[in-house]
């Protein structure tokens, strides 16, 4: 596959290069460099100034690509955008193709609008595919809550890209929940970055769309935001660098889509040169490490697998008779906590003890696996913590002390004529679970 790789990533963003290069290594893909390639063009400014100079260039650029006889990708939303839209254009118009190819001949080159072009992300999509991705993981982003920003120009136009949604698109996240990752809703997603203003002279204008995202996904609780476009992570990255250096205020670490990629299949931030960040990355990883951590914990009591279906589902959410009559119990939370890792809140909770252990869920269960399990474990760890209700607390010492839960009501049965109750057994079960216990 060749690889087109823009102005921006090699010109200022070489370790977005490092870490595509070894994701493509890691998934056997060769990436194959062509020469000639000049900039795309880039849009925004070149088509508005020169319409002809816009659609001779890109046509160049794809040209040299057909000629290689090669799917050609690009990591960069712009160039994406840039020639997505002119092999549409070319396709629709004929007259414009025949001109572009007559010109294009006095090099040796042509273009019969053909060529697949695909973005980093599209390709990881389509041609990987999540379910794949996910099985390349050996350290997933669990518990960490990264916010996707696709950027304009990955699913726009529409007409001429026609992959995913350009306004209610799936799946770019679906490729961070491929690493484990938590994927955070935020009201400005599909909001442009903002960075554009920054090329006509509007700096403060800029600034001024690069924080109120940046706010938006803070106040979701965001740990880092990914991106796949060079010139939103120069807004995201750069950018909001120089903002902090004027509030001091914490700043939200920004990654590209590989990075990621590349963290979760077990390259270390030293391999990926994640230091040359503007915005420091280091609370992010710290924060992994731990969940990483609580996550082996977590794994020694559940499945986690289990625990990613319950989350996705939510069905018990309705099915539950105590949610019905709680509001305040949400059995949904609990699994969505569990895999944010927040055991330790959990125990806390009283309403953990609130599941009733009817059983309902496990019935209902498409996937024949229930919450009632899952509480039943939690309620457990939390009882070796101490945390247990006082009511349940007296209940279980009650059973430890004479095997059941309730003396038989002696005048009560000779009134209605029934027979005394046969001996308990609580002596007999009392040294047996002593026994159990010192192991004996």
């Amino acid at each position: 596959m060749s690889i087109f790789w823009g102005c921006t990533i090699p010109a200022r963003f070489p370790f977005v290069e490092k870490a595509t290069r070894l994701c493509a290594d890691e998934l056997g893909v060769e990436l194959v460099d062509i020469a000639g390639f000049t900039c795309c063009p880039e849009g925004t400014l070149v088509k508005a100034a020169d319409e002809d100079a816009f659609y001779l260039t890109a046509a160049r650029n794809l040209a040299i690509a057909e000629r290689e006889h090669l799917p050609l990708m690009t990591p960069c939303n712009g160039c994406y955008s840039t020639f997505k839209s002119v092999l549409s254009d070319l396709t629709v118009d004929w007259r414009l193709r025949k001109l572009i190819n007559d010109r294009l001949a006095d090099m040796g080159l042509s273009l019969d609008s053909e060529l697949s072009v695909q973005h980093l992300v599209e390709w990881l999509s389509e041609d990987i595919g999540p379910a794949s991705l996910s099985k390349r993981v050996s350290l997933p982003l669990w518990g960490m809550r990264v916010a996707v920003h696709h950027g304009c120009h990955l699913l726009r136009p529409s007409p001429a890209i026609r992959w995913d949604s350009p306004l209610n698109p799936t799946k770019f996240e679906q490729l961070v929940r491929a690493l484990g990752a938590t994927v955070v809703e935020y009201e400005t997603k599909m909001e442009c970055c903002g960075g554009a203003l920054d090329r006509v002279g509007d700096r403060q204008g800029a600034l001024a769309m690069c924080k109120n995202k940046l706010t938006d996904m803070q106040e979701q609780g965001a740990d880092a935001m990914v991106v796949c476009c060079p010139s939103c992570l120069q807004q995201f990255d750069l950018n909001q660098a120089a903002m902090l250096r004027e509030t001091a205020s914490e700043g939200l670490p920004v990654f590209y889509i590989t990075e990621l990629l590349a963290l979760a299949m077990g390259f270390t931030p030293d391999e990926l040169g994640l230091e040359m960040h503007r915005v420091s990355v280091a609370p992010f990883l710290a924060k992994w490490r731990t969940r990483l951590d609580q996550r082996a914990v977590l794994a020694e009591s559940f499945n986690l697998a289990d625990l990613q279906i319950c989350a996705s589902c939510r069905a018990c959410d309705a099915d539950c008779p105590v949610a019905k009559t709680n509001e305040d119990f949400v059995p949904s939370s609990f699994i969505a906590d569990l895999l944010a890792g927040e055991i330790e809140d959990i125990l806390e909770r009283p309403a953990l003890w609130q599941c009733v252990d009817c059983l309902t869920c496990y019935e209902r269960c498409h996937s024949r696996i229930g919450m009632a399990e899952v509480f039943e474990k939690l309620k457990r760890l939390a009882r070796e913590k101490g945390r247990v209700p006082a009511s349940a607390q007296s209940s279980y010492e009650t059973f430890l002390a004479s095997g059941v839960l309730g003396s038989a009501r002696t005048s009560v049965r000779k009134k209605l004529g029934l027979p005394p109750m046969p001996a308990c057994g609580g002596e007999e079960l009392k040294r047996l679970l002593a026994r159990e216990k010192s192991g004996s």
